[in-house]
């Protein structure tokens, strides 16, 4: 994959995640340090954004529906190395399908990319969500992990994925 395709890829996660109309702004009282190159900061929008899916849990299908925030940094280190970093929460609540129970969803979603100005890439991904059961309900758990290396000649020297889940 190459530089160009991995960073159109990210930007355009990025931008389909922020709101129409919400401007990157510094946080208050922030100086960037003299050492590093140019440095980006989204504010995450404090009306935040909502989602509706279904997800399956270890007895039945929930429908989920709740509201989540973003963070996104980019910044170029000393080297030219570029950083994205791009951050979740989500909190939610969902009903069973099939049992009518009701449930709370809680999501955390972190991810690193950087890119080397001589063609390296890494990309980290690590998700975490739980949908909690109300009353007599089952709670579970699920997690993602995501890392992929891919040196300057375009070969994947790390491509590992890791999916846990658990219920109780």
């Amino acid at each position: 994959m190459s530089r160009a395709s991995v960073t159109a890829m990210f930007a355009t996660l990025v931008l389909a995640a922020c709101e129409s109309g919400t401007a990157p702004q510094a946080p208050t009282g922030y100086t960037r340090p003299a050492t590093l190159g140019p440095e980006l900061a989204a504010v995450p929008n404090p009306s935040f954004q909502p989602f509706a899916f279904a997800v399956d849990n270890c007895v039945e299908t929930v429908d989920v529906s709740g509201t989540f925030h973003e963070v996104v940094q980019f910044f170029v280190g000393p080297r030219g190395k570029e950083h994205l970093r791009f951050h979740i929460n989500a909190k939610g609540t969902g009903v069973g399908q099939s049992t009518g129970a009701r449930y709370q969803w809680n999501d955390r979603l972190f991810d690193i990319t950087n890119v080397a100005p001589v063609g390296a890439v890494s990309f980290i991904l690590n998700d975490y969500a739980r949908l909690i059961g109300q009353g007599g309900a089952v709670n579970s758990r699920l997690a993602i992990q995501i890392k992929v290396t891919i040196n300057a000649n375009g070969d994947a020297t790390v491509d590992r994925l890791r999916v846990r889940d658990a219920c109780g």
